[in-house]
């Protein structure tokens, strides 16, 4: 019994136990023993291994505060737009209008809290004489002066004052140098750590008004108060070499409660320049209560004490929204929704409290259906005034647009008036700006900035400029608010499409893709395609022009004329515009409303007028050439013109254009040119059989001077002629089918002779047909550059002087703008700038200043403002008008006016950079007049989702608005859900549709083909294009609609619908709808009858049986959260869920019939907040063949992007293998792929780039960021890894970036401590700090340590980018060795591993790595 087991055995059906002996069952097993195989075991799977480079491509729109500030110099005057991580100083030019000067990224991973300014207080300076003065010629703008020498080391009149939440307390300014060039400056102090996120320093920023203190709060329990020295001392502390901040003393206070408005009053009038208050507005226990802080100045900070006991404010000012104090008097303003209260004696323990009710005009809310509370003021300024003004006037914002007038009087009283409806809404970036800080200042209008909130910043000015003043108009029509500038937002961006681009392409050039994003907020929901470039305003247009093939103009000018009995100004061009077989001569008049004395009226306000010359019956007033083609012309003086056609050219007299002189040619002119003040022309003619250059003096009188000994014979027929520049010496440049360029120079006499002659043949390869079809010459500083745009759509250039002899080689260089023939044209207000249109590409040109043969190339993107869906076409001919000598006193001219001829239309426009400039300020035209300037779609309301059907070329878009439907007091509204089909191309002018720009509908409605009502409040969730064919072949165009609503607390439904958009695209209607009980968040194509959704936590996989006309369900599969993006790579299905990261299925058929599973293949290793993922197939990184896979996937809780391995075969682990993870400053919620790169943005013309696998990759954040990701190779991540440690490292080192200590205290390791720096701080660099091959040792952190920040390199480019001194200086001798090995695994061909690796014997391969790294970074738009 011992030895006895039981078992079961089956008797009759049925399952007995019987005794089982061990021994039987051992020896039994004997019997049955068999030979055992060794186990079959698979050979690892290798994972690849690669690297990831991000960049910023777009930065954000937003901006949270807007500081006037001049942080560069007294005589320059500034603004800064202060975003969550970046700061960007604007210069005030002109008219109001703003420039971009820098902007200033790195703050160490670290997010601004606040922002304020310190310094010397802004006084408008006196009037000198009478007050009401008023120049005879208003000069409007200030005289330049220079900012080079030893002021410019010293500090500016004003620094900027930030809070970060690196807990620093960050001082802010910047400098300019002598090449141009501003570089920020910065001193900081460390903050106090704190326990919890409610103690931390930061969140709250006040400065007293007269520099004698800054304090620094947290939200709630302690704040920190600094005693500062006035910007005098610390600017003579710095002349004298002294490296400190403005910070004294230091001290934490604690204080009950948590804050809501901190900041210092005027101790009123300079009466008392010793006494600082502190007010404090703080919630304790459910109470709102004043307290305030005082002390003397003159001592300690720990004299600093509660100057009065917690006072408990108005029951109707519990929750105030703004706090205003004011400089004039001890008092403040409370602003709540309904009234403004004043509080006054604020010391004496018991505060005078006056209530100033908002008058029920103002509080109308301006969009009632945005929500069911009061809209609250947001932002205030104190308008800039005089000193013998008698009231504090401000500008109080809020957040639906309204903008109320507040001025206290010195007695006491106020005043509230409506200023005006802001065009779109108002968030905390709000600002009045000094345009300067001249005499006459206050004679200009207010101009108030506003940063986009879901819509467009915007500059306007209440008033009129000076001399614009208007006395046709009423007071209350010239104190509205009057456009002056927009500026680009693209927030908040809800979703994204990369979506190639159809044109002209040549056989090796890649698909070019655009960028388009649904941004905005209703009434201003918008498609915006995302662009990058010069912009160029559109002023007025006409059409008509098809075919044209050059235009000139033959003279310009200003003229007072009488119209009904009113002497007006004018401003005039007349045109030469060739319509072959013809010339068609047309007069453009951009007449002023008014015209009294020096006054015009705005500019804005002038009407355009076209006719063609003569008009009607009128008989021909003037010589010019009508019944030819003009191939050249030009006002040659202020007194006479050119004009050349195909026979004859003629010499003009000015204004009424009558003939002075002409020469006739016997055979049509090949070419010919003309320039203003070249006393002499250039044609081109065949005579006998021999092609025959000549060259034909004009004399000072205005009259040709034909000799026979100015011809040159030509070897072949020419394809372009010009007149060219080069320092001062006149020159004509000659091109021919040949191939060859010639230049001659002319010498006073008219001689000319030969000084250089070069063939383009070898320029690039297979470069056999290199033809110019234009020329230009750039100037910049010390040299010259020849730019010639080709046949082919490229620019060859070269460094050039006219001391070079005839046989001499230039070195040229080649760059692509497109695949059809390149024009290139002369600026007429930059030399150093020229034009070139290729295709359906319009770019301006730009030579280096440091590099002799490069340019700077950047679309140019001609807007519209009555138009902002404005498409540009191909641009076939341009002119563009010089500045006028005396444009300042003459005011607002047609000087720098481009005139393109864009497709059929002719535009007049002007390039930003010209409507900023003056004549006496052509110097400061901006480098960095590049920035997004989007084509926007208008929608109305808000936009949600977009599908960009390609099959259809339209576009489908998803979109909610909240609309009031009933008036209080039983007030209610409605979110009207709809889904509109969208023309995105819309060629008719809005001019000849006679729309305003005010009329939103009018532009909402324009694109608008089809539109599909849903229920009130439902959500599209996913759109997807199903191109579905039945049984007999025949094609419908579908779209599949998943949607959801919410029917009660934590309960919602979906649906999916199946629309049509008929045979033409011109229609959307139900053909299938079905219920569910949970929202339908995500579907994806199987094939063509089946599909993959996601319905709240469930993966369905459905087929649509066309018989039956229904989806019938075929499998299924729970999630652990719901799904929110889905797509299908056959047979697998990838699920990226809200909670539980990213898995992915094999779809296999099942036991049932016609039924499937879903098998799990892998799965993330930890969790993540999913919001988009990317499927990737890229060749095997070890040059097997095939392809690898893997999936990018987006973080929204930690703002990373991750590569989760897909392997080939199934493994024993779910948790597949991170390849890399690259945390970036904000979460990425959209991933695409598409090559949105110009072939002029690429290196070696292909894009090919040494250790980079694919650079399409795209991502794009809700605040509008557009990141641009590449994968690399492992070579390329070491190497490129290993600089990005080295900058990190030094960086931190740097004593620039170091803090400021306030209190010395004992103690090497406090400094370190206090400066958070990681690592050894002392000696060389060490090699194990930055090998990144030992610090992606497998842990946690591995995969973190191969993303590149591209930003970072790019801005070590940018300030030097030293390869060499970045390898060898403070450096470990090994690090030397490591980078020649790194480099060479990158490329061989950079030198040569035989070497030793020391610093003289590799200055090569330092500087292939540098150009290397260039290329790479190349700017993508």
């Amino acid at each position: 019994m011992d030895h006895q087991a039981q078992g079961l055995a089956l008797v009759d059906g049925e399952w007995v136990s019987r005794p089982l002996d061990l021994y039987q069952i051992m020896g039994r097993a004997r019997q049955e023993d068999k030979e055992i195989r060794d186990p079959i075991t698979k050979p690892p799977i290798q994972v690849p291994e690669y690297g990831v480079l991000s960049r910023t491509i777009f930065a954000s729109p937003l901006s949270k505060v807007i500081l006037p500030a001049n942080i560069r110099h007294k005589d320059l005057t500034d603004m800064v737009l202060v975003a969550e991580d970046s700061v960007q100083l604007k210069e005030i030019r002109d008219y109001g209008h703003i420039r971009h000067v820098e902007t200033k990224t790195d703050f160490n991973g670290g997010r601004i809290l606040a922002a304020k300014v310190f310094g010397d207080p802004r006084e408008v300076p006196k009037f000198k004489g009478l007050a009401n003065a008023l120049p005879m010629k208003h000069i409007m703008r200030r005289e330049r002066r220079s900012t080079s020498g030893d002021e410019e080391q010293l500090l500016p009149p004003e620094v900027i004052v930030l809070t970060l939440s690196t807990r620093k307390l960050l001082f802010l300014w910047a400098q300019q140098t002598q090449t141009g060039a501003t570089n920020f400056i910065q001193k900081s102090v460390k903050l106090p750590a704190g326990s919890s996120r409610f103690d931390r320093f930061g969140p709250h920023l006040a400065i007293d008004p007269k520099r004698r203190a800054i304090a620094v709060a947290a939200h709630e329990g302690r704040f920190i108060l600094y005693k500062t020295k006035s910007m005098d001392r610390w600017r003579q502390e710095a002349r004298h070499g002294s490296d400190t901040t403005p910070i004294e003393d230091e001290r934490i206070i604690s204080i009950k409660g948590r804050i809501m408005h901190m900041d210092f009053l005027s101790s009123g009038g300079g009466s008392d320049d010793f006494h600082v208050v502190l007010l404090f507005f703080v919630v304790h226990h459910g109470n709102t209560k004043i307290t305030c802080f005082d002390w003397d100045c003159r001592q300690d900070l720990s004299k600093a004490t509660a100057r009065t006991e917690r006072v408990q404010v108005d029951p109707e000012d519990r929750s105030p929204s703004l706090l205003i104090p004011l400089r004039r008097s001890p008092d403040f303003l409370l602003v709540s929704d309904t009234h403004i209260s004043v509080y006054k004696d604020v010391l004496s323990g018991l505060p005078k409290r006056t209530r100033v009710p908002i008058q029920p005009n103002i509080l109308a809310p301006l969009r009632p259906g945005d929500s069911k509370r009061r809209p609250r003021w947001t932002a205030w300024d104190q308008t800039p005034r005089n000193a013998e003004f008698s009231k504090e006037a401000f500008y109080i914002a809020r957040e639906d647009g309204r903008i109320m007038y507040a001025a206290r009087g010195s007695g006491g009283s106020m005043e509230l008036d409506d200023a005006g409806e802001w065009p779109y809404r108002i968030d905390t970036a709000f600002a009045c700006l000094n345009v300067d800080n001249s005499e006459s200042s206050q004679q200009y209008p207010d101009v108030l900035i506003a940063g986009g909130a879901s819509n467009d910043g915007l500059i306007c000015k209440v008033g009129s400029w000076p001399t614009e003043y208007s006395y046709d108009v009423q007071y209350p029509g010239t104190n509205q608010f009057s456009y002056v500038e927009s500026i680009p937002n693209w927030t908040p961006l809800a979703d994204f499409s990369v979506t190639p681009l159809s044109g002209p392409r040549a056989p090796d050039e890649r698909q070019r893709s655009s960028i388009f994003i649904a941004n905005g907020n209703s009434p201003h929901g918008e498609i915006s395609e995302l662009r990058h470039g010069i912009q160029a305003l559109v002023d007025d247009s006409f059409g008509g022009l098809n075919g044209c093939a050059g235009i000139w103009v033959v003279d310009h000018g200003i003229s007072m004329v009488e119209i009904d009995g009113v002497s007006r100004r004018q401003h005039y061009a007349v045109f030469a515009i060739t319509l072959p077989p013809e010339t068609l001569v047309i007069r453009i008049v951009r007449t002023q409303p008014e015209s009294r004395a020096d006054f015009t009226g705005a500019w804005e306000h002038g009407l355009w007028e076209k006719s063609q010359l003569p008009t009607g019956d009128e008989p021909v007033e003037d010589s010019l050439i009508r019944d030819a083609e003009t191939i050249s012309a030009c006002p040659w003086s202020d007194r006479v013109s050119v004009q050349i056609t195909t026979h004859e050219a003629r010499i003009l007299h000015r204004t009424k254009l009558r003939q002075s002189d002409s020469i006739s040619f016997d055979a049509p002119l090949l070419l010919a040119a003309s320039r203003t003040a070249v006393p002499f022309v250039a044609f081109a003619y065949r005579e006998t059989g021999v092609t025959y250059l000549e060259i034909v003096r004009i004399s000072r009188s205005g009259t040709f001077e034909r000799a026979k000994d100015t011809r040159h014979k030509l070897a072949s027929d020419p394809t372009c002629i010009e007149i060219l520049d080069i320092g001062g010496s006149p020159c004509v440049f000659v091109s021919t089918f040949d191939s060859h360029i010639m230049l001659f120079k002319v010498d006073d006499r008219g001689v000319s002779f030969p000084v250089i002659k070069n063939i383009l043949t070898d320029v690039v390869p297979n470069g056999a047909h290199m033809r110019c079809e234009s020329a230009v010459v750039l100037n910049s500083r010390a040299h010259r550059v020849l730019v010639c745009a080709m046949r082919d759509g490229s620019l060859v250039s070269a460094s050039i002087a006219i001391e070079q002899y005839e046989n001499s080689t230039l070195l040229w260089e080649s760059v692509r703008i497109g695949s059809t023939p390149a024009k290139i044209s002369r600026s007429e207000t930059d030399t150093s700038v020229a034009f070139v249109s290729c295709g359906s590409d319009f770019c301006r040109v730009r030579c280096s200043a440091h590099d002799t043969a490069a340019l700077k190339i950047d679309s140019i993107w001609f807007t519209n403002r009555k138009q902002p869906d404005y498409v540009q076409k191909p641009v076939t001919a341009l002119y563009q008008l010089p500045f006028l000598p005396n444009m300042d006193s003459i005011g607002r001219n047609l000087g720098g006016f481009l005139f393109a001829v864009v497709g059929d239309q002719l535009l007049s426009s002007q390039l930003e950079s010209d409507v900023r400039s003056t004549s006496h300020d052509v110097s400061t035209l901006a480098s960095y007049d590049a920035k997004a300037v989007p084509r926007k779609v208008m929608t109305g309301a808000k936009p949600t989702k977009i599908l960009h059907m390609k099959s259809l070329r339209r576009v489908l878009v998803s979109t909610m608005e909240a609309k009031e439907e009933r008036a209080p007091p039983d007030s209610y509204r409605v979110l009207h859900s709809s889904i509109k089909l969208l023309r995105m191309h819309d060629d008719k002018p809005v001019n000849d549709a006679e729309v305003k720009q005010e009329d939103g509908d009018a532009l909402t409605n324009r694109h608008v083909i089809a539109r599909f009502s849903l229920k009130h409040a439902e959500r599209v969730y996913s759109i997807i294009e199903w191109p579905f064919a039945n049984d007999q072949g025949k094609k419908y165009s579908l779209l599949i609609v998943g949607t959801g609503i919410q029917v009660g607390p934590n309960k919602h439904t979906g649906r999916r619908l199946v629309l049509t958009t008929g045979k033409t695209a011109s229609k959307l209607e139900t053909q299938k709808e079905s219920s569910y009980d949970q929202p339908v968040y995500c579907i994806a194509l199987w094939d063509n009858e089946t599909t993959i959704s996601v319905t709240g936590t469930s993966l369905i996989i459905e087929r649509y049986d066309s018989h039956a006309g229904r989806f019938e369900r075929r499998g299924r599969q729970f999630l652990q959260s719901p799904g929110v993006h889905v797509s299908v790579n056959r047979p697998f299905v990838y699920v990226s869920t809200l909670s539980h990261s990213h898995i992915c299925y094999k779809v296999v058929n099942s036991t049932r019939e016609d039924c499937f599973d879903f098998v799990p293949v892998f799965t993330d290793s930890r969790e993540r907040q999913c919001s988009h993922h990317l499927v990737m197939d890229l060749p095997r990184a070890n040059g097997e063949e095939g392809d690898d896979r893997f999936v990018l996937l987006t973080d929204k809780n930690s703002g990373s992007i991750s590569a989760l391995f897909h392997p080939p075969e199934r493994t024993y682990k779910n948790a597949s293998d991170t390849l890399f993870e690259a945390f970036l400053p904000r979460a990425v919620v959209r991933l695409d792929r598409g090559d949105i790169r110009p072939p002029w943005r690429r290196a070696n013309g292909t894009g090919n780039i040494t250790g980079v696998i694919t650079d399409d990759i795209l991502g794009a954040c809700t605040d509008g960021t557009i990141f641009s990701f590449s994968i690399l190779t492992q070579s390329a991540r070491y190497l490129l890894r290993l600089m990005q440690n080295l900058v990190e490292v030094k960086s931190r080192r740097n004593p620039l970036h170091q803090d400021s200590i306030t209190r010395p205290r004992s103690g090497d390791i406090f400094s370190v401590l206090m400066n958070g720096a990681e690592g050894n701080q002392e000696g060389e660099v060490r090699v194990l700090d930055v090998d990144p091959r030992h610090l992606e040792k497998p842990s946690a952190k591995g995969p973190r340590h191969k993303h590149i920040d591209g930003d970072l390199l790019l801005r070590w480019l940018e300030e030097g980018g030293d390869v060499e001194w970045l390898v060898w200086e403070d450096t470990d001798a090994g690090i030397g060795a490591l980078f020649k090995h790194l480099a060479l695994d990158v490329e061989g061909s950079w030198g040569s591993k035989n070497g030793g690796g020391t610093r003289e014997e590799d200055k090569e391969l330092y500087a292939c790595v540098r150009r290397w790294v260039g290329e790479l970074l190349m700017p993508v738009l």
